[in-house]
């Protein structure tokens, strides 16, 4: 299936609805295990959008949107 879209609004839509969940959690956090290429590619994206470069961290970085924690994690497999 061919993917679409900004990534970056896709996750705001995710963090959106979680924030709107009827739940009352304590933490919301995402955790997203990638293969080293799309971890690369992923962090390449965030420093585009922060305006920013600096290295590529070796097994994992986050971004906050909202109330909602994402943590995009390198796959050891």
């Amino acid at each position: 299936m061919e993917k679409k879209g900004d990534l970056f609004n896709q996750l705001a839509i995710i963090s959106d609805l979680l924030e709107k969940s009827n739940v009352e959690s304590i933490n919301q956090t995402i955790i997203l295990e990638l293969s080293r290429e799309e971890f690369v590619r992923v962090y390449k994206l965030t420093q585009l959008k922060a305006k920013k470069s600096l290295e590529v961290p070796k097994t994992s970085f986050n971004i906050k949107i909202g109330g909602v924690n994402i943590i995009f994690s390198m796959s050891n497999a």
